[in-house]
Protein backbone atom coordinates (compact mmCIF):
# COMPACT_ATOMS: atom_id res chain seq x y z
CA UNK A 1 0.00 0.00 0.00
CA UNK A 2 1.28 3.42 -0.94
CA UNK A 3 2.12 5.77 1.77
CA UNK A 4 -0.37 7.81 2.14
CA UNK A 5 -3.71 5.83 0.65
CA UNK A 6 -5.79 9.03 -1.77
CA UNK A 7 -8.58 8.62 -3.43
CA UNK A 8 -9.45 10.38 -6.80
CA UNK A 9 -11.31 12.97 -7.39
CA UNK A 10 -13.26 11.22 -10.43
CA UNK A 11 -14.64 9.18 -7.39
CA UNK A 12 -15.45 11.90 -5.00
CA UNK A 13 -17.42 14.05 -7.99
CA UNK A 14 -19.08 10.34 -9.04
CA UNK A 15 -20.34 9.49 -5.73
CA UNK A 16 -22.63 12.47 -4.74
CA UNK A 17 -23.87 13.17 -8.74
CA UNK A 18 -24.75 9.66 -8.48
CA UNK A 19 -26.34 9.43 -5.30
CA UNK A 20 -28.25 13.01 -5.33
CA UNK A 21 -29.14 13.50 -8.86
CA UNK A 22 -31.51 16.89 -7.88
CA UNK A 23 -28.14 18.23 -6.18
CA UNK A 24 -26.46 17.66 -2.94
CA UNK A 25 -28.58 19.78 -0.24
CA UNK A 26 -26.92 22.33 1.30
CA UNK A 27 -26.87 20.85 4.81
CA UNK A 28 -24.61 17.55 3.50
CA UNK A 29 -22.33 20.48 1.48
CA UNK A 30 -21.83 22.37 4.87
CA UNK A 31 -20.97 18.97 6.05
CA UNK A 32 -18.60 18.28 3.73
CA UNK A 33 -16.61 21.64 3.33
CA UNK A 34 -16.01 20.82 7.42
CA UNK A 35 -14.02 17.53 6.76
CA UNK A 36 -12.46 19.30 3.50
CA UNK A 37 -14.09 18.80 0.51
CA UNK A 38 -15.81 21.74 -0.92
CA UNK A 39 -18.62 20.68 -3.73
CA UNK A 40 -18.79 24.62 -4.88
CA UNK A 41 -15.25 24.68 -6.06
CA UNK A 42 -12.78 22.67 -8.28
CA UNK A 43 -12.11 19.23 -6.64
CA UNK A 44 -8.65 18.51 -5.46
CA UNK A 45 -6.46 15.96 -8.05
CA UNK A 46 -7.30 13.47 -4.99
CA UNK A 47 -8.01 13.23 -1.10
CA UNK A 48 -6.83 11.13 1.99
CA UNK A 49 -8.87 7.65 2.28
CA UNK A 50 -9.86 8.79 5.70
CA UNK A 51 -11.55 12.07 4.01
CA UNK A 52 -13.40 10.03 1.75
CA UNK A 53 -14.85 7.46 4.48
CA UNK A 54 -16.05 10.70 6.09
CA UNK A 55 -17.71 11.61 2.78
CA UNK A 56 -19.32 8.23 2.46
CA UNK A 57 -20.41 7.95 5.74
CA UNK A 58 -22.22 11.71 5.69
CA UNK A 59 -23.19 11.18 2.34
CA UNK A 60 -25.10 7.81 3.45
CA UNK A 61 -26.86 9.47 6.20
CA UNK A 62 -27.90 12.11 4.26
CA UNK A 63 -29.15 9.94 1.10
CA UNK A 64 -30.52 6.75 3.41
CA UNK A 65 -31.60 8.21 7.18
CA UNK A 66 -33.72 6.02 8.13
CA UNK A 67 -31.53 2.69 7.30
CA UNK A 68 -29.30 1.10 9.61
CA UNK A 69 -25.45 2.68 9.00
CA UNK A 70 -24.12 -0.66 7.65
CA UNK A 71 -27.04 -0.94 4.98
CA UNK A 72 -26.93 3.15 3.88
CA UNK A 73 -23.01 2.52 3.57
CA UNK A 74 -23.97 -0.45 1.27
CA UNK A 75 -26.66 1.77 -0.30
CA UNK A 76 -24.05 4.09 -1.27
CA UNK A 77 -21.64 1.89 -2.98
CA UNK A 78 -24.85 0.63 -5.03
CA UNK A 79 -26.40 3.79 -6.04
CA UNK A 80 -22.49 4.94 -7.36
CA UNK A 81 -21.95 2.35 -9.44
CA UNK A 82 -25.86 2.08 -10.65
CA UNK A 83 -25.03 5.75 -11.47
CA UNK A 84 -22.33 4.57 -13.10
CA UNK A 85 -23.61 2.61 -15.52
CA UNK A 86 -26.27 5.70 -16.94
CA UNK A 87 -23.22 7.42 -17.91
CA UNK A 88 -21.91 6.27 -21.10
CA UNK A 89 -18.61 5.11 -20.52
CA UNK A 90 -20.02 2.81 -17.52
CA UNK A 91 -22.83 1.18 -20.09
CA UNK A 92 -19.63 1.07 -22.49
CA UNK A 93 -17.76 -0.82 -19.42
CA UNK A 94 -20.36 -3.07 -18.27
CA UNK A 95 -20.97 -4.16 -21.44
CA UNK A 96 -17.53 -5.32 -21.84
CA UNK A 97 -17.39 -6.96 -18.28
CA UNK A 98 -21.00 -8.59 -19.36
CA UNK A 99 -19.07 -10.54 -21.85
CA UNK A 100 -16.78 -11.45 -19.40
CA UNK A 101 -18.49 -13.28 -16.87
CA UNK A 102 -18.55 -12.52 -13.42
CA UNK A 103 -15.64 -14.33 -12.41
CA UNK A 104 -13.29 -12.89 -14.42
CA UNK A 105 -14.83 -9.86 -13.70
CA UNK A 106 -14.33 -10.62 -10.07
CA UNK A 107 -10.91 -11.37 -10.87
CA UNK A 108 -10.44 -7.67 -12.10
CA UNK A 109 -11.59 -5.84 -9.13
CA UNK A 110 -8.29 -4.53 -7.75
CA UNK A 111 -7.74 -2.94 -11.53
CA UNK A 112 -11.31 -1.85 -11.42
CA UNK A 113 -11.04 -0.25 -7.79
CA UNK A 114 -7.25 1.02 -8.84
CA UNK A 115 -9.39 3.59 -11.41
CA UNK A 116 -10.56 5.46 -8.50
CA UNK A 117 -7.70 5.14 -5.72
CA UNK A 118 -3.95 3.97 -5.38
CA UNK A 119 -4.52 1.51 -2.92
CA UNK A 120 -7.24 -0.83 -2.99
CA UNK A 121 -5.22 -4.46 -3.02
CA UNK A 122 -8.02 -7.41 -3.71
CA UNK A 123 -6.72 -11.29 -3.41
CA UNK A 124 -9.55 -13.81 -4.69
CA UNK A 125 -10.11 -17.24 -4.15
CA UNK A 126 -12.40 -19.34 -5.96
CA UNK A 127 -14.91 -21.41 -3.39
CA UNK A 128 -17.17 -23.25 -6.34
CA UNK A 129 -18.13 -21.94 -10.24
CA UNK A 130 -20.61 -19.88 -8.82
CA UNK A 131 -18.53 -18.60 -6.00
CA UNK A 132 -15.89 -16.43 -4.96
CA UNK A 133 -14.09 -14.55 -1.73
CA UNK A 134 -12.38 -11.66 -1.97
CA UNK A 135 -10.12 -10.26 0.46
CA UNK A 136 -9.98 -6.05 0.21
CA UNK A 137 -7.17 -4.58 2.20
CA UNK A 138 -10.20 -1.46 3.70
CA UNK A 139 -9.76 -1.65 7.24
CA UNK A 140 -12.41 1.20 8.11
CA UNK A 141 -15.99 -0.01 8.64
CA UNK A 142 -17.34 2.54 6.99
CA UNK A 143 -15.91 1.35 3.77
CA UNK A 144 -16.08 -2.06 4.06
CA UNK A 145 -19.70 -1.83 4.06
CA UNK A 146 -19.47 0.38 0.81
CA UNK A 147 -17.39 -2.00 -0.34
CA UNK A 148 -19.80 -4.95 -0.34
CA UNK A 149 -22.45 -2.30 -2.54
CA UNK A 150 -19.49 -1.63 -4.63
CA UNK A 151 -19.23 -5.31 -5.50
CA UNK A 152 -22.90 -6.25 -5.48
CA UNK A 153 -23.75 -3.39 -7.97
CA UNK A 154 -20.90 -4.01 -10.43
CA UNK A 155 -21.91 -7.81 -10.32
CA UNK A 156 -25.61 -6.77 -11.22
CA UNK A 157 -24.05 -4.22 -13.89
CA UNK A 158 -22.15 -7.09 -15.09
CA UNK A 159 -24.98 -9.53 -15.82
CA UNK A 160 -24.34 -11.50 -12.64
CA UNK A 161 -27.44 -14.09 -11.78
CA UNK A 162 -28.96 -13.27 -8.96
CA UNK A 163 -25.49 -11.80 -7.08
CA UNK A 164 -25.19 -12.10 -3.17
CA UNK A 165 -22.53 -10.56 -1.52
CA UNK A 166 -21.47 -10.89 2.11
CA UNK A 167 -18.68 -9.33 4.39
CA UNK A 168 -17.86 -12.66 5.74
CA UNK A 169 -14.87 -11.34 7.89
CA UNK A 170 -12.12 -8.67 9.07
CA UNK A 171 -9.27 -9.12 10.00
CA UNK A 172 -6.75 -6.05 11.10
CA UNK A 173 -5.49 -5.62 7.48
CA UNK A 174 -8.82 -5.84 5.06
CA UNK A 175 -11.94 -8.10 5.16
CA UNK A 176 -13.24 -10.93 3.14
CA UNK A 177 -16.13 -10.59 1.23
CA UNK A 178 -17.94 -13.70 -0.11
CA UNK A 179 -19.83 -12.94 -3.85
CA UNK A 180 -22.46 -15.96 -5.00
CA UNK A 181 -24.07 -16.06 -8.44
CA UNK A 182 -26.71 -17.97 -10.38
CA UNK A 183 -25.65 -19.25 -13.59
CA UNK A 184 -27.32 -17.63 -16.73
Amino acid sequence: MPETALVFNNSVQGLFSRTFKDGVPPELKAQLRAVGVDLDKPLLPAYPATTWARCVDLGARAAFPEERREVSWRRMGERMIDGYQDAMIGRAMFSMLQLLGPRRMLQRSQKNFRTGNNYTEVRFSDVSPTEMELWFNETDEVMRHFTVGLVLAGMRAGGAGEPEVRLLGTDAKGCTLRASWKPK
